[in-house]
């Protein structure tokens, strides 16, 4: 009870926090709404807290809670030591090239951004879990907000929609509120997306820094997004400096792309994303899940690839099937994804007219080419369904809001 009763307070004090920082913002929450989705969050977060921990013996969030509980014994007894994980030079001088230090530091800082915050809040909260998530919500809320703030920047006639799909979409709201790297991949991402659209309409030196650290950080949480994202955004920057039209943007960069990625093929292994993309998959390969998709074993090959692609779109893009669902979380993943497609088929047939305006926009068909880009390599790289859903969560989100915008009467491309 005296738990429940310190997450409240503490979460009232995080949205009066929240509201006096939001209310800097062009974008502005109402009390109501802050509450309610801050709010909503923290409960959602508890929740996903419990349920892993009833259900699936802790899984990996326990795990991260478990390490932040011995960085706060580090924090306070050997300071030195803490402080010294930040250090990139000492994941570098561990290996003898200079590529494996690279990967070595990309590591250490995703643990230094998801775990070693924990320490800080158990001087707090005494080791309490779901204390710890409210802070946690607190840092991964903006996150959504941010996104929020582009969507309706780019299109303020809808702003009821974006609220309710950035911020109550289930799948959303789930999967990004845990103790994982995956809120924190959002919170960069999106950070990187708004303050890049602040560069192009203002080139503002300091917007243009806040969009590479929002790109620095999605690269350490999750490097292959950061590596897709790029073709996209180099779209977008083609079309706004150079007035080119949006769809001819993305098959010149996706066309170049493309030819790049299986020339490499040739390349060192350390420059190699063919055989980055067959190695990842390999080590995917090498764990162990309860539940596990068909999928080809990738070659660093075209051939391979394309051997492999209606596997791997099989596999993110239908399933799991709700006959093929083994246990609640499926059942519901595999009602998201009816969910998806009736959505889908909705679009097909409502507007019709105006799906060209639709690829013409260079931020909505940017939402497209990278959700279809993220939802392949997910589909390339891993076959177990609670990673999937993990995985795609973001690029389903993205794929979402282009389709949502289809409902809208009035265009303003």
């Amino acid at each position: 009870m005296l738990t429940i009763i310190y997450i409240i307070v503490l979460s009232a004090v995080c949205c009066w926090l929240l509201k006096r920082m939001v209310q800097r913002q062009n974008v502005i929450l109402s009390n109501n709404e802050l509450v309610t989705a801050f709010g909503v969050k923290v409960l959602v977060a508890a929740l996903y807290g419990f349920i892993f921990y009833r259900y699936f013996g802790g899984d990996d969030t326990w795990s991260f809670h478990q390490q932040g509980l011995m960085e706060k014994d580090l924090l306070l007894h050997q300071t030195d030591l803490f402080l010294r994980d930040f250090n990139p030079m000492v994941p570098i001088r561990k290996h003898a090239t200079l590529s494996a230090g690279l990967r070595n530091l990309v590591d250490d800082w995703e643990y230094n951004l998801t775990v070693k915050p924990q320490a800080f809040f158990n001087l707090v909260s005494g080791g309490n879990y779901y204390i710890n998530i409210v802070f946690f919500s607190f840092i991964t809320f903006w996150g959504h907000f941010w996104f929020f703030s582009l969507l309706v920047k780019l299109f303020p006639d809808q702003r009821k929609k974006w609220f309710l799909l950035v911020f109550f979409f289930p799948p959303v709201l789930f999967w990004l509120s845990g103790f994982r790297g995956d809120g924190l991949l959002f919170f960069f991402l999106s950070l990187c997306l708004l303050q890049g659209y602040r560069w192009l309409k203002t080139r503002s030196g300091w917007a243009l820094a806040w969009a590479v650290l929002g790109f620095i950080g999605t690269f350490i949480m999750r490097d292959p997004v950061a590596m897709l994202l790029v073709p996209a955004l180099l779209s977008v920057f083609i079309t706004v400096r150079y007035n080119v039209k949006p769809w001819k943007s993305v098959i010149i960069v996706y066309g170049i792309s493309a030819i790049l990625f299986f020339v490499s093929v040739g390349l060192s292994p350390s420059f190699n994303p063919v055989k980055m993309i067959a190695d990842r998959q390999a080590a995917f390969f090498a764990l162990h899940g309860n539940t596990r998709y068909q999928l080809g074993e990738l070659q660093p090959t075209v051939g391979s690839f394309l051997k492999v692609l209606p596997e791997a779109a099989l596999n993110v893009f239908f399933r799991p099937a709700p006959w093929e669902a083994k246990g609640m979380l499926q059942l519901v993943s595999a009602a998201d994804i009816c969910f998806f497609w009736l959505l889908v088929l909705l679009a097909l047939f409502r507007n019709r007219a105006a799906w060209k305006q639709r690829f013409n926009h260079p931020f909505l068909l940017f939402l497209l080419v990278t959700a279809v880009t993220l939802f392949i390599f997910t589909g390339f790289t891993v076959p177990f369904p609670g990673a999937i859903v993990r995985y795609k969560v973001i690029p389903e989100l993205f794929l979402l809001c282009w389709i949502a915008y289809t409902y809208n009467k009035k265009l303003h491309i």
